[in-house]
């Protein structure tokens, strides 16, 4: 009897973490976390204090594609990130 890939995946939607459990886990600096968040809208789950909590899978996609030099887009962490991205300002500027 073989199981679905879905029920054997160990995987929660979503993982929380700040921006020091991040760092700590992929070898950088907050600063450097809470910047590639900013940069590149990484998900926002809501705040532990005074701390902003992120989802650590869209933290860990960035940081991959850094790592092995592929541009990071919108769509590199799949259809949810494509959701996440605010529209430009400049889309909202009125002629």
């Amino acid at each position: 009897m073989t199981s679905s890939p879905s029920t054997n995946m160990n995987v929660t939607p979503y993982t929380p973490v700040t921006a020091r459990g991040a760092a700590r886990r992929l070898e950088r600096e907050p600063c450097t976390i809470r910047k590639w968040a900013s940069r590149y809208y990484a998900r926002v789950l809501g705040r532990a204090g005074r701390e902003t909590v992120y989802d650590y899978a869209d933290l860990a996609t960035i940081e991959w594609c850094i790592w092995a030099g592929h541009p990071f887009t919108r769509h590199a962490g799949g259809p949810r990130r494509a959701t996440r991205r605010p529209p430009s300002r400049r889309s909202m500027t009125v002629k």
